[in-house]
């Protein structure tokens, strides 16, 4: 076909048998290979970028082929508007009719293709254009129109496009040098990422999730995607530990704590108060006097043996 990569070799083959002087070659060395990327414009969130980089050397001569696919899902509405070129007259890209959900060998592919072809006659350098070494050079855009969503745009080789001759393919003066395509695509539309990455998730800053330590509470998601909890203020307890009597309780101030250690006091909420007198009474009895802090329910944190036991007082 007249788009085809064979068919521009053939051009540029033609162009140099002939000695036409818009084909002169000047560059003696060649890039090792040439690699393609598709982009989102920075300035531009409805706008795709594509660029070549030429490695190892730059380029200014004739750029005698290019084919590229763009593909997107048959389940989006977009399509792509008019393109632009950033080199018209060097590198002269223009769009075949776009494939909808073509079918492989009796199955429908599922996606869209729109490729491009382009080939010049004459040097780049000719029309102030150049692939500088080992940097990107763009060379054509083309905006995103008609997108409700997200929609993944992607340059690619794959099954259809090698059995339909759309493969990436450049030839630098005749000669082939395609190299890499990127193989990041890029999402298009409304597109925001969860904390786990997923477009359209829930796993959203403020909402629960599970940091895997057993010492925390109320696990959320940060501003910084962080899932991240409170200190518990559940006290694991050794079940073997014997039953701890507090007395009386409710209580108007002293209580009297039978066979066990105060450790700590607490209200209902972790916050720990000021640890309360505590006073020896009898063999295995102390007394602790509450008398001090404001009425409400506390956690009184009670050790025996190596085991610890909260108990639930309140205070009048």
């Amino acid at each position: 076909m007249a788009g085809s990569p064979r068919f521009m070799i053939k051009v540029a083959a033609l162009c140099t048998t002939l000695a036409l002087t818009p084909c002169v070659f000047a560059q003696d060395e060649l890039p090792t290979s040439v690699d393609i990327d598709l982009r989102m414009n920075a300035n531009d969130s409805t706008e795709l970028e594509v660029y070549l980089r030429s490695n190892d050397l730059g380029f200014s001569d004739v750029v005698a082929g290019l084919t590229f696919t763009i593909r997107w899902t048959t389940t989006s509405p977009a399509a792509l508007g008019t393109r632009t070129n950033n080199c018209p007259d060097g590198i002269p890209i223009a769009p075949v009719t776009q494939e909808t959900n073509p079918d492989l060998n009796g199955t429908p592919t599922g996606f869209n293709y729109r490729t491009y072809n382009g080939f010049g006659t004459s040097l780049l350098s000719e029309w102030g254009c150049l692939m500088p070494q080992d940097e990107w050079y763009l060379v054509m855009s083309v905006p995103v129109v008609n997108n409700d969503g997200c929609t993944l745009f992607e340059i690619v080789n794959d099954p259809w496009t090698a059995v339909n001759n759309r493969d990436y393919y450049i030839s630098l003066g005749g000669y082939e040098r395609q190299g890499i395509i990127e193989p990041t695509g890029v999402p298009m539309g409304t597109c925001a990422t969860d904390c786990l990455g997923q477009v359209g998730g829930t796993a959203l800053p403020g909402t629960p999730c599970d940091d895997g330590n057993a010492e925390t509470d109320n696990d959320v998601y940060t501003a910084e995607c962080v899932c991240q909890g409170d200190p518990s203020t559940i006290i694991h307890v050794q079940e073997t530990m014997p039953a701890l009597l507090l007395w009386p309780n409710p209580t108007n101030g002293i209580l009297n704590v039978n066979g066990a250690t105060v450790v700590g006091v607490s209200d209902v909420l972790g916050r720990r108060a000021q640890l309360p007198t505590v006073r020896a009474k009898s063999p295995g009895i102390s007394t602790m006097d509450l008398s001090g802090l404001p009425t409400g329910v506390y956690l009184v944190e009670l050790e025996q043996d190596g085991a610890r036991r909260v108990e639930r007082v309140v205070k009048r």
